[in-house]
């Protein structure tokens, strides 16, 4: 695991001190009565993202997910959203997220809600993933990229294990300018360390040069503001707090901060594949080779100096 993928754990796990994620959650579900457990009470807790449950189904709905798909949830985090278009759509979603607490605490959700048999997760990174090409008609992720630097190989990456013609389907927190950066700590990132956030140029650039054709581009930053106005104390136990503990607080104050000061936007997107792309993306060492053999000049005898000139 590389030195940035370690620290984007700990950040994610560090509320894991005096117990682990997924006891705290097993403790309050098991206060639960049976059957009691769905996707609206969970919302609080498993979606990860701002918006919550509403955010999912409106990507749902701008993605034209069809009935029984196969779909990767790309950083699926607790599982929200993959039990959600598995329950409401019955589509096949894998996830894979980098924190393990993460992918055990969504196996138990799963299993809690009865679709253990429609989703699956499993640790790994996003950038190599273990599955074939042309394995998913969906790739799904919300709030997960601005951890990854490597944009361009993200993207191709996820060109690759999708169907041609298959649909990325994401939503975003975009930089509004390069040089203007968030207030921290916020709650993907401590500081600027593991935090990459491209602006909508930089993003659409590396998506279409991984073989996208961006489909739709929709700015909800003004809902994502109606929301953060409209939100109250949880009704229950479940929320954000178990998983980022006191820190919750101060990273949802930067964030409306950055908002409000214009550093920040919100946008959901969907993107579908072009052509045939099954090569697998070339490591940071492959990119480095392939850039010095560019600019390596092969040796040429005075004949063919000649006929070049």
């Amino acid at each position: 695991m590389s030195y940035l993928s370690q620290l984007t754990r700990q950040h994610y796990e560090k509320n894991e001190a005096d117990a682990s994620l997924v006891s705290k959650v097993s403790k309050i579900l098991d206060s639960l009565p049976d059957g009691s457990v769905d996707s609206l009470r969970l919302a609080g807790l498993d979606q990860f993202h701002t918006m919550g449950l509403a955010a999912t189904e409106q990507l749902a709905q701008i993605a034209g997910i069809q009935r029984g798909v196969a779909i990767l949830d790309a950083g699926s985090g607790l599982g929200g959203p993959s039990r959600y278009l598995a329950s409401t759509y019955g589509c096949r979603v894998t996830g894979v997220d980098l924190s393990p607490s993460y992918v055990a605490v969504a196996k138990l959700l799963a299993q809690r809600t009865h679709l253990d048999e429609l989703v699956s997760y499993e640790v790994g990174d996003l950038s190599s993933l273990p599955f074939g090409d042309s394995s998913f008609d969906v790739v799904w992720t919300q709030h997960v990229v601005m951890n990854i630097p490597e944009r361009e190989r993200l993207y191709l990456e996820f060109r690759r294990v999708l169907k041609s013609g298959g649909k990325l389907a994401l939503f975003d927190v975009l930089a509004t300018d390069a040089n203007l950066k968030p207030h921290f700590p916020v709650p993907w990132a401590e500081n600027g360390e593991t935090s990459f956030l491209f602006t909508e140029v930089e993003t659409t650039t590396a998506l279409q040069g991984a073989g996208f054709t961006i489909a739709a581009w929709n700015d909800v930053t003004a809902e994502v503001v109606e929301w953060f106005g409209q939100q109250k104390p949880p009704a229950n136990d479940f929320s954000l707090k178990i998983v980022l503990g006191p820190r919750l607080a101060e990273m949802l104050a930067n964030l409306t901060r950055n908002i409000r000061e214009g550093r920040v936007r919100f946008v959901m997107g969907v993107c579908t594949a072009d052509g045939e792309r099954s090569a697998k993306p070339k490591t940071s060492l492959e990119f480095v080779l392939q850039e010095v053999a560019g600019n390596r000049k092969p040796a040429a005898s005075g004949k063919q100096e000649a006929a070049s000139e």
